[in-house]
């Protein structure tokens, strides 16, 4: 499986929604991963039981949205050679660790909208004309907050971001402002017309699911990945174009948001599910673990070993 999507076949992004679909499947029959009583939208009072067949095809289905639209990034702005749908297979098998790729919550439609931001930060260019992807960018986080208000976080974030690939320009800086504020009222008058009241513990939408020995699983298997890929990603960094090393900088900056993001979320709502927010940056990472010409045989046998456990725990009882 590794071999196929190390290639440049972009064929293989066809694989992803099959193997979205086993993995709804088989938990479908064993039942490992269940659903919420209450499915938290943040902002938005939407009817919907996380047991609807709606919930159990949208989840998965967004999950593999962000998979194609971050392999596609990573494939735009360079970050190998030659084109690379690692990082799309590494995003799916990995995120089926969590409670949102089953169902449908406000943190899994928050996801989307993060990975749209990123998608458009990454469209900015020194030498262009900037305002319109800012706008862009900022709105689509400030959606974003709407289902999962927690990340009103990511505004220093967001600013620094964009001053990481662009100079200050005070009306681009405006744009933001507006962009990211425009969902947020929307939101909140639709809250007050719905008398929706928005209590402490929604502000957070991700799911109180607790699964072990699942996290420690897939934090120690990605700890390991990301830790074999720093040298090489050192190595890419010094070698590569000014802008690439910009936008190396800004996936540091989204790595210490989400990293800070989930842990203020595990101590104010003892959530963990926040923490797969980090797969969107490391996704870009890890593949430089994997070699250049053909997968090497370490980070390769580490995916297998968290693969095979993805699925066998539907069918063996894991549990601590």
């Amino acid at each position: 499986m590794v071999k196929i999507f190390f290639g440049n076949r972009s064929g293989v992004l066809l694989m992803l929604p099959l193997i979205a679909a086993l993995y709804v499947g088989l938990n479908l029959w064993m039942g490992h991963h269940l659903p919420s009583i209450n499915t938290g939208f943040g902002f938005w009072n939407i009817p919907l039981k996380e047991s609807m067949i709606i919930s159990v095809v949208l989840g998965p289905g967004l999950v593999v949205i962000n998979a194609i639209l971050l392999n596609w990034a990573f494939n735009r702005n360079g970050f190998k050679e030659k084109n690379n749908y690692l990082p799309a297979l590494l995003f799916l098998i990995f995120s089926s660790y969590f409670h949102s790729f089953y169902f449908l919550n406000g943190f899994g439609i928050a996801q989307l909208f993060v990975v749209m931001t990123l998608v458009q930060l990454l469209r900015l260019d020194q030498n262009l004309d900037g305002r319109r992807t800012i706008f862009n960018a900022a709105f689509l986080l400030g959606v974003a907050t709407t289902f999962h208000p927690f990340l009103l976080i990511s505004v220093p974030f967001l600013f620094w971001m964009i001053w990481t690939l662009r100079p200050f320009i005070f009306r681009e800086s405006a744009l933001a402002v507006v962009g990211y504020a425009v969902p947020l009222l929307y939101a909140g008058t639709y809250s007050v017309i719905s008398e929706t009241k928005l209590l402490n513990k929604q502000f957070s939408s991700a799911s109180l699911e607790w699964l072990f020995p699942d996290i420690y699983v897939i934090t120690g298997g990605t700890f390991l990945l990301s830790i074999i890929s720093i040298g090489a990603v050192i190595q890419k960094s010094q070698q590569s174009s000014i802008r690439l090393k910009k936008i190396f900088r800004l996936h540091i900056l989204m790595v210490i948001f989400l990293g800070l993001l989930a842990s203020m979320e595990f101590l104010a709502f003892q959530k963990i599910e926040p923490i797969s927010g980090l797969l969107i940056v490391l996704v870009f990472f890890m593949p430089y673990g994997f070699g250049e010409k053909m997968p090497k045989t370490v980070p390769t046998v580490i995916f297998y070993l968290l693969f095979i456990f993805s699925v066998s725990k539907f069918f063996v009882p894991f549990e601590l």
